[in-house]
């Protein structure tokens, strides 16, 4: 077995201390909202539905990976994005959640095998495809993906203007 370089092995941490940021619904539905443009906490509070103990949680987790910024404007304390690339990465997740979703749904074709791209993926057994359906709890998922799906269709949406 290959193992990691140093810098690579520090670079698949980071990625992984990343995705845990984003492994909470909440933290997602706040880094959907800050794609629109910068908010208050109370905005954030309004259209997240979370309080304000909860969302200042949520935030401190997402300040902590430098996912979020913060800093008091005109007396109100505003929170953006801190790179413009998160909404891409939301974008994205949501575009692998509706593959997923496709392929989870019996249409295997948009899913890639590694080295088969000659083989009709009808002919790979199921257990081949490197799909991890259930390594969630469903309602977990659903709540992922939706949060997701919400975060992509806003993105798309914006970006067509």
């Amino acid at each position: 077995m290959l193992g990691l370089t140093g810098s690579a092995e520090r670079a698949a941490a980071a990625e992984a201390e990343l995705f845990k940021a984003l492994a909470h619904p909440a933290r997602v539905r706040v880094l959907d909202v800050l794609t629109a443009g910068p908010a208050s906490v109370t905005e954030l509070c309004s259209a997240t539905g979370l309080k304000p103990s909860h969302l200042a949680g949520q935030l401190s987790q997402l300040r902590a990976q430098h996912l979020v910024t913060g800093r008091r404007s005109e007396g109100r304390l505003q929170y953006w994005l801190s790179f413009p690339q998160i909404a891409d990465l939301l974008a994205a997740a949501g575009s692998v959640l509706d593959a997923r979703t496709t392929a989870g749904a019996g249409g295997l074709s948009g899913v890639g095998v590694p080295g088969a791209d000659s083989v009709p993926l009808d002919d790979v057994p199921l257990d081949d495809v490197p799909l991890d359906m259930g390594s969630m709890a469903d309602d977990s998922a659903a709540v992922l993906g939706e949060s997701l799906e919400s975060s992509a269709r806003s993105y798309v949406s914006r970006t067509k203007d």
